[in-house]
């Protein structure tokens, strides 16, 4: 294979000192051992214009770039063939195509016509260092891939962890061997793919019953080696077709039945390639694309039981009853509410009073009478409501066991699993709605809550003060739901007027002849005053159906700055998801909560990767 390249090289150097007085001078620099190039020319006797001309040659030249990488990838591909069984082997075959693909977004170009003797010459050439540099920053995208799929099976986040997997697996078959990374001690790609295996192999989906608030709706325990498992996404094949992307959270799944039909068992596909979320990241997109699935036989669980049976009688009904108490998922609910009960915000008088306003609430939700609960909430609780309801079609999955909390003047009524739906949307969000109440007993907000390992990694915190630990979850929740709503005003309210607001992407250089030509990626933070950011944010918001946020990774720090002692560091892996647009990144909040009834943001950070310098932001480099 070596004789390959130097007669490739001989070829090439010929060809050039056959018209080497032809073309502009300066080119010669590119026309070394140090890049990968090509060099066309032809006398344009055609006839057509000298840009038809240049343009032509430059396509060519471009194959022939693509065609040199490609065989590069190949020839160090083969290598590492040797040692991997037959799979791993049509992988690197089916992404040689992918990888000079991509690739050749870094390729620059130059083009020159002489109209004198009407020839036209074109270069297309890309150094080898920044190839080089192109595979190594890929590969740290693989590490910190796998590290968040890592952090997120920890926190049994089952979606997070095979999305990232699987995009690291993929991502890391388009490097040559000698620049695949390790991960855990092993060949990134190993470690990928037997954790993909795992986690598909100790899923478990079992039917629990009807929802008693939907006959439309079966609920499901699903587990992870017997656990709840913290958010998973899956489909349900009932024999007529395929459902929408559905959501498990806390351990709770949902199917959909079709009116009139009794089956009696179905089909369930995990979600692991999550290709509708590559819409942020070319480079992602491509792999995915050009790539094609990789199938995984565990991902299928075929003939899942399932009963149409809708229970009518007492005993039937006492009987369904048993079973969701029994469930995984009423047992996790039940452990988190423990976490609460440790603070001293558990106790609740009068707690009839406000598990009858909930249930009338639910009451109202489920026969779609919105405005028979309406003197249960305060003007800006409504309006929140209302705008919970213009979310999406809101179904209530069940009502409980509730957790109330005292704190502040305020009443907190937990959690309450709902699912909510898009007309043109492919997946089905769930969340767990947290009411509050006012001291006068009015519902004044409506929140999504934050996943149970968030909430025990804060409740857990024995040397903050049961305030702090509220306040944060507050904030999160609101946090979360103010984006999923839309609600501007809201989160203006939250920034501090001088809050420092970064917000870090990868950009190119480009070079501007005959159209842009990409050569190389860069970070570039961009600093922008709150009214910036509030405008930009309203802007974007006009054009969105829905906005979902889903985090991971959550790590809160309490520092210090000054004699300011109340400052917390919240860093988390965000998913944001709407009807237009996607993008996932690294999020940091430095939050004061001097004023625990209008916690702050000073600082606001985000970016799509790790710096390559410096990492994640956080406490550490602000």
């Amino acid at each position: 294979m070596r004789r390959l390249f130097v007669a490739a090289a001989l070829t090439v150097l010929v060809s050039v000192a056959g018209y080497s007085q032809g073309y502009p001078k300066e080119w010669d620099e590119f026309l070394t051992a140090e890049y990968y190039f090509s060099l066309k020319h032809e006398v344009n006797k055609a006839g057509g214009s000298g840009a038809e001309c240049v343009e032509a040659l430059l396509a060519a030249a471009r194959r022939d770039i693509a065609s040199q990488i490609k065989v590069n990838v190949t020839t160090t591909t083969q290598f590492k063939d040797r040692d991997v069984n037959g799979q791993a082997e049509t992988e690197y075959t089916s992404s040689v195509s992918f990888s000079s693909d991509v690739t050749l977004r870094f390729v620059e170009t130059r083009t020159y016509y002489d109209k004198r003797k009407k020839t036209g010459y074109a270069l297309a050439f890309l150094s080898k260092q920044d190839l080089q540099d192109i595979y190594s920053a890929r590969a740290k995208k693989v590490e910190a891939m796998l590290e968040v799929a890592e952090k997120a099976e920890e926190e049994r986040k089952y979606d997070v962890a095979l999305k990232y997997n699987y995009w690291g697996l993929l991502l890391n078959s388009t490097l040559p061997a000698a620049d695949q990374p390790d991960f855990g001690g092993e060949p990134a790609q190993w470690h990928a793919r037997s954790s993909i295996e795992r986690i598909l192999d100790g899923l478990e989906f079992k039917y629990t019953g009807r929802s008693p608030e939907d006959n439309l709706l079966g609920l499901m325990d699903v587990t992870f080696e017997g656990e709840p498992v913290t958010s998973l996404d899956y489909t349900v094949n009932d024999g007529l077709g395929e459902s929408a992307v559905l959501q498990a959270r806390e351990g709770i799944g949902v199917i959909e039945f079709r009116a009139n039909m009794d089956i009696r068992s179905v089909d369930i596909r995990v979600e692991y390639t999550y290709e509708d979320e590559s819409i942020s990241d070319p480079e992602m997109k491509l792999a995915l694309n050009e790539i094609g699935r990789i199938r995984f036989a565990d991902a299928y669980k075929t003939g899942v039981p399932v009963s149409m049976a809708v229970p009518k009688t007492k005993r039937q009904l006492k009987k369904a009853q048993a079973a969701l108490d029994a469930s995984a998922a009423s047992s996790l609910a039940r452990e988190i509410n423990t976490d609460f009960s440790k603070t001293r915000f558990s106790g609740v008088r009068d707690s009839v009073y406000y598990v009858r306003s909930i249930n009338k609430v639910l009451d109202g939700l489920v026969a779609k009478d919105y405005e028979s609960c309406r003197d249960l909430f305060s003007t800006e609780g409504y309006d929140i409501y209302t705008r919970l309801l213009n979310y999406g079609n809101a179904r209530v999955v069940r009502r409980g066991p509730l957790k109330l909390i005292n704190f502040d003047g305020s009443v907190y009524c937990r959690s309450i699993p709902m699912i909510f739906s898009f007309g043109n949307n492919y997946k089905t969000f769930m969340e767990n709605v947290v009411f509050s109440f006012d001291s006068e007993g009015l519902i004044n907000d409506v929140t999504f809550g934050i996943e149970s390992e968030s909430l025990h990694d804060i409740l857990s915190k024995t040397q903050w003060e049961d305030d702090a630990k509220m306040v944060l979850i507050n904030f999160l929740e609101g946090y979360k739901t103010a984006f999923a709503l839309m609600n501007i005003d809201h989160i203006s309210s939250i920034f501090s007027d001088d809050a420092l607001i970064i917000t870090g992407k990868k950009v190119t250089r480009t070079v501007i002849e005959g159209g842009i030509q990409l050569q190389g990626e860069a970070f570039e933070y961009n600093r922008q005053t709150k009214a910036q950011y509030i405008r930009n944010l309203e802007r974007s918001f006009r054009s969105k159906e829905y906005i979902n946020l889903k985090f991971s990774n959550v790590s809160v720090l309490k520092t210090t700055r000054g004699t300011n002692t109340n400052l917390y560091g919240i860093q988390v892996k965000q998913d944001y998801f709407s009807s237009n647009y996607g993008d996932s990144g690294y999020l940091y909040l430095l939050v004061d909560i001097a004023d625990q009834s209008r916690p702050l943001i000073h600082v606001r950070t985000w970016q799509p990767e790790p710096d390559p310098d410096f990492g994640i932001y956080g406490i550490q480099n602000l």
